[in-house]
């Protein structure tokens, strides 16, 4: 990574572990098996936890050269975080895998974003 990238890189790098960390836990709740898992709300409580906490230290890794990508990412994030007040409402009246599915669906699929952000600060790693 060309060393003046270095700091928003590493910003990126931290911010996108801890959403995918999140995103993880939640997928985690959902009642596939034979172990009960923790309550889907404790998961979506983590993710928008997460979201609200790197969303304030989102600018850290604003770069002109990433600038299309943090700008999916900052939209796929209040995508993301839009849609937890529906799943928490779906969690909250149904146990049908599919339904849950869905509900969570529309909060996890939102933050691909952070993998095409992740691939593009790979290619300016290589031309390093």
């Amino acid at each position: 990574m060309p060393a003046r990238l270095r700091p928003a890189h590493e910003a990126f790098l931290a911010q996108a572990e801890r959403v995918e960390a999140a995103r993880s836990a939640l997928l985690g709740c959902l009642p596939v098996g034979r172990v009960d898992p923790a309550p889907i709300p404790v998961g979506l409580d983590l993710v928008a936890d997460e979201l609200r906490e790197v969303g304030e230290q989102l600018a850290a890794w604003r770069v002109a050269e990433v600038e299309r990508d943090w700008q999916a990412v900052a939209e796929a994030m209040a995508e993301a975080e839009a849609a937890i007040p529906q799943a928490h409402r779906v969690a909250a009246t149904t146990r049908e895998l599919e339904e849950l599915l869905e509900a969570v669906g529309e909060v996890v699929a939102p933050l691909d974003a952070w993998g095409a952000a992740e691939q593009h600060w790979l290619t300016l790693r290589q031309r390093a």
